[in-house]
């Protein structure tokens, strides 16, 4: 037999293998992971507040600001653009590429420009009121009102211009906004930052935008509104802070469609006695005319809010009660008058501009004219009437004023009768035309018809 001490190791009991360190590095890694991904999460959502649950996370943690005022002088730089040029930019995109400039615009505003990479849009133009609705909790915006409005020379340009607010200056917004209303916005005094853009059913764009100014708005002979920021309205009440989870643009669907019709039958009523201008279009030539000059169609803006002299019939709002419809200035069919065609426009020196005038400036000179001083016609018009190439136009201040009379020298409800040259498409019925200096309407004649009737007889290029 072998000694036991040859079976010593033998009989050594086995220590049981240790699996610490191999849970130990499971653990280390999923810390790592976790830790990873909290990192990549935490620049998402304050990379993305333009996402509800983000926008909420970064409100509870008090990580994002309110939109606050920006002075007009101290706005962020940006691009200043038409209604022609945003439905040039935005008509061509398709739905995702548009989901994606969305979420970009929002991104920006909510962040205050700030490390968003995305200079804002502002939108500037001359635009009509079809109908102001005050704001509700469930709104984005809580607190104030919005105006849908639309360009004035461009149709399927809707403009969401949201008037955040105290709430008690909510009546007043709507009382100073009706239908028909003016805005115009213009980039040495307006900063209307572009927010969201949506394509239409109907083929046309809704537009929304806000005023990184804030400021105070003036209603010509009508009255005055301030406006309050985001950040204002949630210091007093946070109850009223931004609906992030609420959809853009605000005013939408039904709402928007009862809208838009209520604003046709407005427009329609409006216009409807000044229908018989196409009478004043089926006789033969008024005057001389020679087609000469050709202009380039601009239309800067002017900054003002502008109302009618008889003020139009308010949307639906707090308080506001239904108001006359205005009588348009009636028109009187011109009598014959000789055809004369190719007789030549009066010589004037290269070196000679025309001078501008308005309607109630024209309309001094009936039957006294000198169409050797040349003159531009200028002002805000509208289409009653298309024959062919010719065109009859109202002021729009003339329709809105029934006491306005069209056979008073200095008045500025003249009718307006333009001819057109073959292959220049003339504008629409109902549509509106804005001139100023640079581009005016080159005056041919003024003349006085059989029952009194002024008629300013342009030249439209």
């Amino acid at each position: 037999m072998m000694p036991d001490f040859f079976h010593h190791d033998e009989e050594r009991p086995r220590k049981p293998r240790s699996w610490g360190f191999f849970w130990w590095s499971v653990l280390l890694m999923v810390m790592t992971a976790v830790c990873f991904a909290s990192w990549v999460c935490s620049f998402y959502v304050v990379g993305h507040p333009e996402e509800p649950r983000c926008y909420r996370i970064l409100k509870k943690l008090r990580k994002l600001a309110p939109p606050k005022r920006f002075d007009v002088t101290k706005a962020p730089e940006g691009k200043f653009l038409t209604p022609a040029r945003l439905l040039e930019k935005y008509g061509k995109l398709g739905p995702a590429r548009i989901s994606q400039d969305n979420a970009d615009l929002l991104r920006a505003y909510l962040m205050n420009f700030r490390e968003s990479g995305t200079p804002p849009v502002y939108v500037i133009g001359r635009f009509e009121v079809t109908a102001t609705h005050p704001l509700e909790r469930t709104d984005f915006f809580r607190s104030g009102a919005v105006v849908v409005a639309q360009a004035k020379d461009q149709s399927q340009f809707l403009l969401e211009c949201v008037f955040s607010a105290n709430t008690r200056t909510v009546p007043e917004i709507i009382e100073l906004l009706p239908t028909g209303s003016d805005i115009i916005l213009e980039r040495s005094h307006d900063v209307w930052a572009l927010i969201h853009v949506e394509r239409l059913a109907d083929g046309r764009m809704q537009f929304t935008a806000v005023p990184l100014s804030y400021g105070s708005w003036q209603v010509k002979k009508s009255g005055s509104f301030s406006l309050m920021s985001p950040e204002e309205i949630e210091a007093r009440d946070a109850s009223l802070s931004l609906n992030i989870d609420a959809s853009l643009p605000i005013v939408r669907g039904e709402r928007l469609a009862k809208g838009l019709e209520a604003y046709g039958i407005f427009r329609r009523k409006l216009f409807a006695s000044a229908g018989d201008d196409e009478a004043a279009l089926l006789g033969p030539e008024l005057v001389r005319f020679e087609p000469g000059r050709s202009t380039t169609e601009s239309a800067p803006p002017a900054r003002i809010v502008q109302l009618p002299t008889q003020p139009a019939p308010a949307s639906s709002g707090i308080g506001t009660p239904p108001r006359p419809m205005p009588t348009p200035a009636p028109s009187v069919p011109l009598p014959p008058r000789p055809i004369v065609r190719n007789q030549p426009p009066a010589i004037v020196p290269a070196a000679a501009a025309p001078r501008p005038l308005t309607t109630s400036e024209a309309s001094s000179l009936v039957e006294k004219f000198d169409p050797s001083q040349p003159a531009a016609l200028i002002g805000d018009f509208v289409v009653t009437g298309v024959l062919g190439q010719r065109v009859a136009m109202r002021t729009l201040e003339s329709l809105r004023d029934r006491g306005a009379d069209p056979t008073s020298p200095g008045s500025n409800a003249a009718l307006i009768v333009l001819d057109f040259p073959e292959g220049r498409t003339p504008p629409g019925k109902n549509s509106t035309l804005t001139r100023e200096a640079k581009n005016g309407f080159v005056i041919r004649d003024v003349i006085r018809g059989n029952k009194g009737q002024i008629t300013i007889v342009a030249e439209g290029l």
